[in-house]
């Protein structure tokens, strides 16, 4: 499991270097760049675990399946949604989807968005 949970975070940090890499200026000089992750395992891993309840004579379990089913598939919507802005902002850059309140006047996203981590150069 130590392995494991070694590899996982091997993996972000290679991509995350490998992205750093991509998107900035090598003359720049960088003080600090963090990287956390707790308890990350593969989607399908986290899906199969045990589920363990304590058991009522009070609850209607039928309406609670009802209620879960209902939740995963508002989970899968909401996955395929944001499927869907990564892949449209990484084919047509990062202002091509933004909050509707990011196109009042003073708003600073567009601007941050060309810039490196949000800062002026």
């Amino acid at each position: 499991a130590v392995t494991a949970r070694f590899q996982v975070g091997y993996y972000i940090g290679d991509a995350t270097f490998a992205l750093f890499r991509r998107i900035t200026d090598e003359n720049l000089l960088i003080r600090r760049m963090n990287i956390a992750a707790n308890h990350v395992v593969p989607k399908e891993t986290a899906a199969n675990e045990a589920e363990y309840e304590q058991l009522d004579l009070f609850t209607d379990y039928a309406a609670e399946e009802e209620k879960k089913n209902a939740e995963k598939s508002i989970d899968e919507r909401e996955e395929n949604r944001q499927r869907a802005v990564l892949e449209i902002k990484k084919k047509f850059g990062k202002n091509a989807i933004l909050k509707g309140l990011s196109y009042k006047d003073g708003a600073t996203a567009k601007e941050r968005n060309s810039q490196i981590g949000g800062h002026k150069k």
